[in-house]
């Protein structure tokens, strides 16, 4: 089961790390085409200005007006387009379509100027310049028709890109989603497992352990606090005459009959086989005897009620108000020197009693 599960974290594991290989792949294109789209557009932008210009630089030569700077300007454009960067910093588009009918316009726009020369020579009438500038504005609208479908095609990779980007970010976030609630999960099992591992089965109490704990946690006073032990007697007799299940019978209700007479604020646990102590903070030595007759007197109800199995129980306590410089420990030995001292009054009560 260990087996299994190490292996399905370590696919997890891996198809994370695939993943994440992936969005960084997938984020690089996406920037190159974003890139790219600038570039096309700037491209689109200023193939549509040739076509609109070099229109307009024909009207002025048949009119008379040469305009060399106009003409200086386009061909810095054409250069831009063809080559890449230029004076205008223009993206050279590697599609094959836009290129060849870029490569058909600059030739035409070449045959264009020498056109235009032999109109200041001779006069527009005797060249054929309208009909070629004709020609010119149609090859160049195919030539920014190509373009915007290289740039769509570019948009429409975008498109696709952002959706494998939505998908893996997607797969991500549930891994790591799944991940978290297995680690809440592992988590709150530790918890429990920890709590567990304080927790007498038998009874339900914090057990030996977390009252040793507690006895180092605990360095001193603020407020007076006392320690009481709680032993049950005649527990080796119940398990030698009535059995051992009689007897954890017997601890399990003396236990309830603790942690309920003791308000719940206080600290209840099982010390020993048939030892449990109390803890209480904040309290005076007329409250900690009242909580100990309140256990009494519990026990004597219960002892009405029960047919075969009576409680009896000696208890000890020490208040830290009586000591200097008290500790847990010292409350604690203290409170088990008093039980004892009670255990024996009650032996010697019960001989004089059979004398």
């Amino acid at each position: 089961m260990k087996l299994k599960r190490s292996k399905n974290k370590m696919i997890e594991r891996f198809l994370q790390g695939f993943l994440i290989i992936i969005l960084v792949i997938l984020t690089i294109f996406m920037m190159n085409d974003v890139n790219k789209i600038q570039g096309n557009a700037r491209v689109i932008n200023y193939a549509g200005i040739i076509r609109g210009a070099t229109q307009r630089e024909i009207k002025l030569e048949i009119s008379g007006n040469k305009n060399n700077s106009l003409i200086r300007y386009l061909d810095n454009i054409f250069d831009g387009l063809m080559d890449g960067g230029g004076k205008y910093q223009l993206t050279k588009l590697n599609d094959q379509k836009y290129q060849k009918k870029l490569v058909e316009l600059n030739k035409s726009w070449i045959s264009l100027k020498e056109e235009i020369q032999k109109v200041r020579e001779d006069g527009y009438e005797n060249t054929n310049i309208i009909e070629m500038s004709e020609n010119y504005f149609y090859l160049a609208d195919e030539t920014v028709s190509a373009a915007e479908e290289y740039s769509q095609y570019c948009a429409s990779q975008l498109d696709m890109i952002e959706k494998g980007l939505i998908v893996t970010c997607t797969l991500i976030i549930c891994i790591i989603i799944r991940e978290s609630i297995s680690a809440v999960v592992l988590m709150k099992k530790n918890k429990e497992l920890n709590k567990l591992a304080y927790i007498d089965l038998h009874t339900g109490l914090p057990n030996r352990s977390r009252v040793e704990e507690l006895l180092i946690e605990y360095h001193q006073f603020e407020k007076p606090t006392a320690m009481i032990i709680f032993d049950l007697n005649d527990l080796k007799e119940v398990n030698d005459t009535l059995g051992h299940i009689a007897g954890d019978t017997l601890i399990m209700n003396f236990a309830h009959i603790i942690r309920t007479s003791i308000p719940e604020k206080y600290f209840v646990g099982r010390y020993g086989g048939d030892e449990f102590i109390a803890l209480l903070n904040d309290v005076s030595e007329d409250e900690v005897k009242s909580i100990i007759k309140k256990v009494q007197d519990e026990a004597n109800r219960y002892n009405e009620l029960s047919k075969q199995i009576y409680i009896e129980f000696a208890y000890g306590y020490a208040l830290s108000i009586n000591y200097q410089e008290a500790n847990l420990k010292v409350l604690l030995n203290q409170a088990d020197k008093n039980m004892y001292e009670c255990k024996t009054r009650m032996k010697q009560a019960k001989q004089n009693l059979k004398k």
